[in-house]
């Protein structure tokens, strides 16, 4: 991770005429789920945040690259079944919250098309590093639930890919709204010999983001 930030952080440092470099800060919310192998079954959607600051170099063409500092909220939930000894099931379950919250370093490339109102798109990977990661199991009726803190088990260290769609809208010549949708699927899994070591895990989902930008330069 650190040999990518080093590069991108040169590339960000090279004088280029005629562009523009555009600082702000975004947030947004986000539907995750995993691709499992062998892992867990009857997944759904963890609901989560995204928020951070964002930076972008822009070209003169409409071209552009830039990276986003993020917390990033990742995770499923999943229905645990309890059986007898027998292994059938008892009739009671309780719902299991997968969740890893992470810092992340999205690295992204694109086109703008349009001036005041402009569509975008955006490909990039996704470096990212877990901060905390549980497993929480909601109460039901004489179970009070648990909360297992998982942090030292699950893989640290994610790694995914990008695509990024959105529009924007730019007002009193150095100020832009935008709003963006992205999918990110992660390339590693959150499993290891340590931590489900049976099964495969990969993180994937859809962030829905709105933000503000600065023109550091006037156009």
């Amino acid at each position: 991770m650190r040999k990518v930030i080093t590069l991108f952080v040169v590339l960000f440092t090279i004088p280029v005429f005629g562009q523009n470099h555009l600082v702000g800060l975004k947030s947004g919310i986000s539907w995750t789920d995993i691709i499992s192998d062998n892992f867990l079954s009857d997944n759904s959607y963890r609901n989560g945040f995204v928020g951070g600051l964002t930076y972008e170099y822009e070209f003169k063409k409409k071209f552009h690259i830039g990276f986003d500092f993020v917390y990033a909220q990742k995770g499923f939930k999943s229905d645990i079944i309890f059986t007898d000894e027998n292994g059938f099931s008892i009739g009671e379950k309780s719902t299991g919250d997968y969740n890893y919250d992470y810092l992340s370093l999205p690295l992204k490339g694109g086109f703008s098309l349009g001036n005041n109102f402009a569509g975008f798109l955006n490909l990039g990977i996704v470096p990212s590093l877990l901060i905390n990661a549980e497993i929480v199991f909601q109460a039901f009726e004489d179970f009070d639930g648990k909360t297992i803190d998982v942090i030292d088990k699950a893989t640290k260290f994610d790694l995914g890919g990008l695509l990024e769609i959105g529009g924007s809208y730019k007002f009193k010549e150095r100020f832009m709204l935008f709003t963006s949708f992205a999918y990110q699927q992660s390339f590693t899994t959150i499993t290891n010999e340590n931590y489900f070591s049976n099964g495969k895990a990969k993180h994937y989902g859809m962030t829905l983001s709105v933000g503000l930008k600065y023109a550091l330069r006037e156009e």
